[in-house]
């Protein structure tokens, strides 16, 4: 049997929960639910599927991914992927690139590595949004949104039949070549 997974950022308690009120304010308006599912999250590698006894390596070879330093994440102001996403922007960086690089590399392995560019973001509405998407992104576009939050690790998700659960943290831990700087 196959598990489901995916790899994400989730940012601290409280911004979390601010975030959450977000989303929980635009499902109410709008009648939009899907988006409450999952926790707040930038998702570094969205959901694949593994053999369940594949876990453990899985789990191990995330490791090898760890090699970052920590950096501040920053959110600012709403976005979309057009007729079906509402989102809060997460600034891309370089540190951001390469965590995600990172993940690509090891996901390799196991035929998962995510696609195409990163577009970091922080969703607030999708799959039940298409119909309200315009009158959505109306309200949100004008909406101005500033946060940051300190990244020091990456999430493994595993799905359980109806929800995401955190399987496990991946803290950065940079290698001394990483850490050199040429002058």
């Amino acid at each position: 049997m196959d598990n489901l997974y995916f790899i994400a950022i989730l940012p601290d308690q409280d911004l979390s929960t601010m975030i959450d009120g977000i989303r929980k304010e635009c499902a109410h308006d709008h009648g939009v639910y899907a988006a409450l599912k999952p926790p707040v999250h930038i998702t570094l590698v969205p959901p694949f599927k593994l053999p369940a006894g594949m876990e453990s390596q899985l789990s191990e070879s995330l490791k090898t991914a760890c090699n970052f330093t920590p950096f501040v994440q920053k959110l600012e102001n709403f976005d979309g992927f057009p007729e079906h996403t509402i989102y809060i922007q997460a600034k891309k960086s370089s540190a951001l690139t390469l965590v995600y690089n990172n993940l690509k590399s090891v996901l390799k392995l196991y035929n998962a590595a995510p696609k195409g560019p990163l577009t970091p973001h922080i969703t607030i509405a999708y799959r039940d949004a298409k119909e309200v998407y315009p009158k959505i992104m109306q309200q949100y576009k004008k909406r101005k949104l500033k946060a940051e939050f300190l990244v020091n690790h990456f999430t493994l998700l595993k799905h359980n039949g109806k929800h995401w659960d955190v399987l496990r943290d991946y803290y950065a831990s940079p290698s001394n070549e990483q850490l050199t700087m040429s002058l």
